[in-house]
């Protein structure tokens, strides 16, 4: 087994996450996770193929893409364009139902399960297998997870982690399978139709924000430009080139 799978330029690259670890943390199987986030060039390609349609249609319900340039895909009189310079940008304006939408048309590609992680299969991974408080150690550096910006850097800003993962500090937000639960008087309530977000975004500053034990929230149907998603292919023990 090697410790990453690469298929087509159209599809993302993914590395082994191991279950176990130094200090008997992880879950209970490996799985494959996303080296960066999705990118605006892999979600493009996914809607082209999907749609067998060189101008895909709008989908409300997946993704809200602005009219104007800038984030890399747009909406333009019921139809998405791309701008070919934005293609390594994580892409962002797309819901959770349009995350795990893509998931599951990567995963007929892969011939494998392909989903969101779960809040703690991100964490782990986040944590390189040694609990660490950001992707790349217990010190907050900020120029490097969030300088000044007003807008997502291209995906590979920042080194890779102890499993060969980059972006998971800083830059955008990432959907979670996990669904929002909250205390309630007779016990946890779930079914709110909000889903955990993990890693921090380029709207925040405060370092905790962007811990990788902090989780944030949002609606389900939200698509704004400060949220993409990373997939998951289960099993890295079975899993081959």
């Amino acid at each position: 087994m090697t410790s990453r799978m690469r298929r087509t330029q159209a599809l993302p690259v993914l590395s082994a996450v191991p279950a176990t670890t130094a200090d008997g943390g992880g879950p209970g199987t490996g799985f494959w996770l996303g080296v960066v986030p999705v990118t605006v060039g892999e979600y493009w390609d996914y809607l082209c193929s999907a749609a067998a349609d060189p101008a895909p249609r709008a989908d409300p319900r997946a993704h809200g893409f602005p009219p104007t340039p800038g984030v890399g895909i747009r909406c333009v009189g019921g139809r998405l364009a791309l701008d070919a310079a934005d293609l390594d940008l994580p892409v962002t304006h797309v819901t959770w139902w349009g995350a795990r939408a893509y998931c599951s048309w990567l995963g007929e590609q892969l011939g494998r399960v392909t989903r969101l992680p779960t809040a703690a299969e991100w964490e782990h991974a986040a944590g390189g297998g040694r609990g660490l408080r950001w992707a790349l150690g217990d010190a907050f550096d900020r120029p490097l997870y969030a300088p000044e910006a007003d807008g997502p850097r291209p995906v590979g800003s920042t080194p890779s982690n102890a499993f060969g993962l980059r972006d998971l500090t800083g830059n955008v937000f990432e959907w979670c399978a996990d669904e929002l639960v909250v205390d309630g008087p007779d016990g946890p309530v779930g079914g709110l139709g909000s889903r955990l977000l993990k890693g921090g975004a380029f709207t925040v500053r405060n370092p905790s924000s962007f811990e990788n034990t902090t989780s944030f929230s949002a609606d389900e149907l939200t698509a704004v430009p400060y949220i993409g998603f990373r997939v998951l292919v289960e099993d890295a023990a079975t899993a081959s080139d």
